[in-house]
């Protein structure tokens, strides 16, 4: 059996012959006192880049560290990683992009994290002091929203600082034992991998490191990958969110019909009468979440469950209260408006307490409900 090499670098590319002289220098100096190899995976780039790949090896004289993939008939980041994860024979496997804006230098330090220190997966992360310095401002808001976005809906991200990061590492085992599972969308192959993996929030950890300027070339990132990035997400949360927002609705639908009939045919005072139908809706929408939007957790119900909505749902109430109150009185925003804002911010207030709270969706409650979808590599 061939001997594994201590680290394999995984650089997906398209279009990046610009950079890869500059890349294999830095990789070449900071891992001179490493055992190492760097996969080259090229989405049949028009720039030549594979064939610049082989040169720049050969020019500094690295031909027997580097290894260039190219695929014909398949595009896409992530797929690209799992094609090069796929053919890596490292005991530590590093994920960056081509175009410097990730320093190589960093690379030791993940190894490192990894080797000795015993983390799983380790990730640079752009949080720290100057991290975002050399990313343009709509780009930096771009990627915390981004970022927000995939710790509301994934639990196992909460103590992840960038979750967005393109720039991470991790075991070989992880890949292995993850690999029939991934099933990528877009172009963030870190959430899946986290999200699919049997790997504990413990067993993360991170380095800080200061996002570069891009080194020669364009951006690939548009409207169709962010799009994406939205539908990988849906799919890892599992759509609980849509499914809540779904209950919610069928749990207006009973409040209303319950107040019809409980004050217009049976005439019971309104004070009664709303109060059970809030009831009505609170049962119907426990009821609902418990066998619909998070059958994937404990499938009994309990009372105690029952009590923690109930508490849930009245903090999600209540924040909408304050805020309609706040932004109509004291900041004289329109009502409807205000209402509309207290509704959103009440609706994520009541997800996350159910997700958290009530039924407690965290690590080991996500991974078994994958089914293994192997993607060809």
């Amino acid at each position: 059996m061939e001997e594994l090499k201590e680290i394999s670098i995984i650089i997906p590319t398209f279009n990046e012959a610009e950079n890869i002289g500059a890349l294999f220098e830095r990789i070449a100096a900071s891992l001179a006192n490493y055992d190492y190899e760097v996969i080259i995976v090229d989405d049949n780039s028009p720039d030549n880049t594979s064939k610049v790949a082989v040169q720049e090896a050969k020019r500094l004289d690295i031909e027997k560290n580097v290894r260039v993939i190219v695929r014909n008939n398949e595009r896409g980041l992530s797929t690209a990683v799992l094609r090069g994860m796929n053919e890596a024979k490292g005991k530590v496997l590093v994920v960056m992009d081509a175009d410097l804006q990730h320093p190589p230098e960093k690379i030791p330090d993940l190894y490192r994290k990894i080797a000795i220190e015993n983390y799983k997966i380790v990730i640079a992360t752009r949080m720290g002091k100057n991290g975002y310095k050399n990313m343009p401002t709509y780009r930096r808001l771009i990627s915390k929203i981004a970022g927000g976005l995939a710790k509301l809906l994934l639990p196992k991200l909460k103590n992840v600082s960038d979750p967005m990061s393109g720039f991470f590492a991790l075991k070989r085992e992880v890949y292995l034992e993850t690999k029939d599972k991934l099933n990528p969308k877009g172009y963030k192959i870190l959430l899946e991998i986290i999200v699919k993996s049997h790997v504990k929030q413990n067993d993360i950890g991170e380095i800080e490191y200061v996002f570069e300027k891009r080194y020669a070339g364009k951006s690939k990132l548009g409207l169709k990958e962010y799009i994406n990035y939205i539908l990988h997400l849906l799919s890892l949360n599992e759509y609980r969110i849509l499914k809540f927002m779904l209950v919610g609705l069928s749990g207006t639908a009973v409040n209303e019909a319950a107040l019809w009939i409980f004050h217009y045919i049976f005439h019971l005072p309104l004070y009664i009468s709303g109060a059970f139908s809030i009831e009505l809706s609170i049962i119907n929408n426990f009821i609902l979440n418990s066998i619909y939007t998070f059958k994937s957790s404990e499938k009994s119900i309990t009372f105690k469950k029952f009590f923690r909505y109930h508490i849930s749902s009245a903090i999600g109430i209540s924040i909408n209260y304050v805020i309609l109150l706040f932004l109509s009185t004291i900041l004289k925003v329109e009502p409807l408006i205000s209402n509309l804002v207290g509704i959103i911010f009440g609706f994520v207030a009541n997800y996350l307490l159910s997700e958290h709270y009530v039924w407690k969706i965290e690590d080991s409650g996500l991974n078994s409900q994958f089914s293994k979808r192997r993607v060809p590599v």
